[in-house]
């Protein structure tokens, strides 16, 4: 049992979780480790009709996405250099902490903002990025569902230096990893798509293939030079892998 004042992650530091940006590349660590985490994932079955029988049968449909989720603390009122992420953030932290609140303290959603942007749409894939989690032996590679943060501490300036960030991720399983668990399906052989409004060679490459940086043997086998140039109601080749 641990015997001390206050939130063991103010005390000592700990090991954080981090966060990736696998198109950019870039990572980031979270201020305070979560204190729990949940994953979870569903069997869906439908329900057939028994005659003269007093239960219906099921039987086994599909099987939903992957979740995780959890709740994040950020504070940049209190957070000193112990539960820095970074020797930087430290420093901001600890002098942050020594303002009173009439100062200009420093904004929590410089810290909330980092996670919540992982649903932006990033240009260069013109989808939401795929993320990386790593915390010990959690590691999820996914998307961003949602992100619901609430601020819950503010200065006299109603600048907001406390929140906590309720935030689900879904689980990215690659094509093989899907045909290996399920050998009724697989992007074999060719389809064709009508280009609808919004839709991309990105999404189709994600569906298809389970990998958007596969939407060039798309663009490659319709002969498209620019995929940001696709006119709707155009038809597509999704080429067999």
């Amino acid at each position: 049992m641990y015997a001390g004042s206050g939130n063991i992650n103010s005390n000592l530091p700990l090991r954080k979780m981090k966060i990736t940006n696998m198109i950019t590349k870039k990572s980031f660590y979270v201020l305070y480790n979560p204190t729990t985490y949940a994953v979870g994932k569903n069997a869906e079955f439908g329900v057939q009709p028994a005659f003269d029988s007093e239960s219906p049968g099921i039987q086994f449909s599909h099987g939903t996405t992957e979740t995780l989720s959890m709740q994040l603390f950020f504070d940049t009122f209190n957070t000193g250099v112990l539960n820095a992420p970074t020797v930087a953030d430290g420093l901001k932290l600890e002098a942050a902490k020594r303002l009173n609140s009439l100062a200009k303290p420093l904004d929590v959603r410089t810290y909330t903002e980092k996670v919540y942007s992982l649903m932006q749409i990033e240009a260069s894939v013109h989808i939401p990025p795929l993320v990386k989690v790593e915390w010990s032996s959690l590691q999820f590679e996914g998307v961003l569902k949602s992100c619901n943060v609430n601020f819950t501490k503010f200065t006299d300036l109603g600048i907001p230096v406390r929140a906590t960030a309720d935030v689900v991720f879904f689980r990215f399983s690659k094509m093989d990893v899907k045909v290996k668990s399920n050998p009724f399906g697989s992007p074999d052989t060719a389809k064709y798509k009508t280009v609808e409004e919004g839709e991309s060679l990105w999404r189709y490459a994600a569906d298809e293939y389970g990998d958007p940086d596969k939407w060039r043997e798309i663009a490659s086998a319709n002969s498209i030079a620019n995929p940001r140039l696709i006119k709707s109601g155009r038809m597509v080749q999704i080429p067999a892998l």
